[in-house]
């Protein structure tokens, strides 16, 4: 799931705004129903206003994507996938009212931080994609990272809210090195490594690799 603004134009479009894109238009929820083998298609849609948060209705349009999947014969293991402004309870909740997986990408908050350092080191593993990532901070294209995970039972999600909201699961991390070569005198090496995460949380079946790969699918919706 994702949500996007698409411009309008003149003055009488109901219901337009500018949102977080600063672009004045109407925003929509979109629900995309995808699997390796098949072209991807549009499961549910939903319009709201301009300004809208990004997860505003989120759940209730999850479970409307989720049930919608299941009307059309989609079986087995089913993972809603989606990034960070979908992290809340209330989607992760409604993901598991019905009875299907999770893996969406975390805000890096104080507890997160913490997660992640508690991470031992020998516990990284090096994967290098078989399609360059682009990395929108660094500005380039990233093919090398390292992955690791937290144990299943030792990261509980929502802390804040009552104890029937709150969710355990696991933290996937990936880490890739911050890059700077105009900070590094030429012939110089760096004394160490300086990493920049990005974690996802789930409750997939999966091995780690594919966990951490299936999640990276979640960019499929902005393709659609």
């Amino acid at each position: 799931i994702d949500d996007t603004i698409r411009r309008t134009y003149g003055y009488a479009k109901q219901g337009a705004g500018y949102g977080y894109s600063k672009v004045k238009g109407l925003n929509a929820l979109i629900g995309i129903v995808s699997t390796p083998l098949a072209a991807p298609v549009i499961a549910a849609t939903r319009l709201r206003k301009g300004p809208s948060n990004s997860a505003r209705g989120a759940a209730a349009f999850v479970a409307e994507s989720i049930r919608t999947a299941r009307a059309c014969g989609a079986g087995g293991l089913l993972v809603v996938r989606a990034d960070s402004a979908f992290y809340g309870a209330d989607v992760v909740n409604a993901c598991r009212a019905l009875g299907v997986r999770f893996s969406v990408t975390v805000r890096m908050n104080a507890s997160i931080k913490a997660a992640i350092a508690g991470i031992d080191e020998a516990a990284w593993k090096a994967i290098k994609y078989p399609k360059a990532v682009w990395d929108e901070e660094a500005q380039c294209w990233i093919s090398d990272a390292e992955i690791a995970e937290t144990t299943y039972t030792t990261y509980t999600a929502f802390t804040s809210k009552p104890k029937k909201q709150q969710v355990t699961a696991r933290l996937i991390v990936r880490r890739v090195k911050r890059l700077n070569p105009a900070a590094v005198p030429e012939g110089q090496g760096t004394l160490f490594d300086t990493w920049r995460y990005h974690a996802a949380f789930t409750d997939s079946p999966l091995s780690l690799i594919d966990a951490e790969r299936d999640h990276r699918r979640h960019a499929v919706v902005e393709q659609v």
